[in-house]
């Protein structure tokens, strides 16, 4: 190997040799991506595989808003287009996933665009829906604290030093 970069040396080929650690909490949201990839991929594969067996059992449970609402998603077209941006959604949480784990610079500009759309929608699911107060607020609540702290972590210096390569101490 040390002939190797000598030679390459001798040849005017300049190899960097600078190494860049990875953050930890870089490497678990790198992680989450792709395990919520991962999910996502298989519930749509899921989906696509039962859901004449989930539309036969929901027809056997009594009536609700809930179950003929979800009945009519099954049934027809949407339950095509559920399964197929599952599938389109889990893909890119892999490949941005794989991104943040790379420390490519996109892949830190998704994420950030990518929170703030959670913490706008949790905002917006807060403000506009009928659920229980107190599950919506907890929900809610934890999705911003999540967001906030995710934002405020990615824009710390050393983690975009990892992500825009500029060599730390």
């Amino acid at each position: 190997m040390i002939n190797f970069l000598q030679n390459q040396k001798k040849r005017g080929v300049v190899l960097s040799t600078t190494y860049y650690k990875r953050p930890l909490g870089v490497t678990l949201r790198g992680l989450f991506y792709i395990i919520e990839g991962a999910i996502a991929i298989f519930c749509g594969l899921l989906l696509s595989t039962t859901t004449q067996y989930i539309e036969t059992y929901l027809n056997r449970l009594p009536q609700s808003y809930e179950i003929s609402t979800l009945l009519q998603i099954l049934d027809g077209g949407l339950s095509y287009s559920l399964i197929i941006w599952l599938i389109v959604a889990g893909s890119a949480g892999i490949i941005i996933g794989i991104g943040v784990l790379k420390g490519k610079r996109w892949a830190w500009k998704i994420t950030i665009i990518q929170t703030f759309l959670s913490i706008a929608t949790g905002l917006i699911y807060f403000s506009h829906t009928n659920t229980f107060p107190a599950s919506k607020l907890i929900g809610t609540s934890f999705q911003l604290i999540m967001g906030i702290v995710i934002i405020c972590y990615f824009f710390q210096p050393h983690i975009r030093a990892y992500f825009n390569r500029v060599p730390t101490p």
